[in-house]
């Protein structure tokens, strides 16, 4: 049996109302005493804690030098890109984050930005507000082919439910591997190939060094004519005045965006004016769902580090997420 140790767990304030919620879930392991703190002052001796987890909170970062015993800090997110903004030392900590969180929420919303082009929804919300009854031509989803740029949690989930609709799915990796019921996985050296074949293409990469800018105008050139493009990663992954460009051309078909390269994304910005692009506000992942979640993979985390095995979400400082 393991001796309890003590967890310092870092939540919104907003959260405070659902601790005794959280602290029933955390119970199926009797190793762990959780310690909730909604800020700084909830803190008086933060030197008693091995592992933390949190958000990205700037006052957490002011807070690590009193933490002198910590050795491990999960993270709340799935995305890990503002660690490096943080300027915390890579060295001296295990960081794993939760990686998956978002997989099924962000699938859906990406379905839907399908589906709102394939079946022309924005054409028929415009009529609706003039009373206008007219048709047009629909397409369907079932035999399109959808490219995923990143087949990690989020995407797997997308290829799901893209395959569930008869959809041809090709995606890329790290390296090339077969993954059931996808037709083609490469990897990064693939990306012209998903380009050039796909009518619906999702970005779904973490945003590091190697992915920022990676699609620029050379690459959207490859696009296929007629496709939409679906960003719900990061805004910085695409050259957005590039995009912008090839919109207004009408060289892609449309956009369905729910990050940028700026948020929240500025009134002057030409994107709020292309009726070919949907807008929503960095919310693909929203789901009453997501704390539930988050805890369940700290959990799985939890279990390993008690072990003495690699964290299943664990950060890689070499790769950046």
């Amino acid at each position: 049996m393991f001796e309890k140790k003590k967890v310092l767990f870092l939540m919104p304030k907003k959260e405070k109302e659902n601790q005794e919620k959280y602290e029933k879930t955390l119970k199926i392991r009797p190793d762990l005493e959780p310690v909730f703190a909604y800020g700084p002052e909830d803190l008086k001796n933060p030197e008693i804690f091995e592992v933390a987890v949190s958000f990205f909170y700037p006052w957490f970062k002011e807070l690590l030098p009193r933490m002198t015993n910590l050795k491990w800090i999960h993270f709340l997110s799935a995305g890990v890109d503002t660690l490096w903004n943080w300027g915390l030392e890579k060295k001296g900590y295990a960081f794993s984050k939760s990686s998956g969180v978002h997989a099924e929420p962000i699938s859906e919303h990406v379905l839907a930005m399908a589906l709102y082009f394939s079946r022309e929804l924005g054409k028929f919300d415009a009529q609706k507000n003039k009373r206008e009854w007219k048709r047009h031509p629909l397409g369907e989803l079932h035999g399109m082919t959808m490219g995923i740029l990143g087949m990690g949690a989020i995407g797997r989930a997308c290829a799901k439910k893209a395959c569930a609709l008869g959809m041809r799915v090709l995606g890329t990796a790290s390296f090339p591997r077969e993954m059931e019921g996808i037709d083609y996985v490469g990897g990064p050296e693939a990306l012209g190939k998903i380009l050039q074949e796909s009518d619906y293409l999702v970005v779904s990469l973490p945003l590091t060094e190697k992915t920022r800018g990676l699609l620029g105008s050379t690459e959207l050139e490859k696009m296929k004519k007629g496709s939409v493009i679906i960003n719900i990663a990061r805004g910085e992954i695409i050259d957005e005045p590039a995009l912008i460009s090839f919109l207004q051309e009408g060289k892609i078909r449309g956009a369905g965006l729910d990050v940028f390269a700026s948020e929240p994304l500025p009134e002057s910005s030409p994107l709020w004016e292309l009726d070919n692009v949907l807008i929503t506000p960095h919310v693909a992942g929203s789901t009453p769902y997501y704390m539930d979640r988050a805890l369940g993979i700290f959990l799985e985390n939890w279990g390993a580090f008690r072990e003495g095995l690699p964290l299943p979400t664990k950060v890689d400082l070499e790769k950046g997420y």
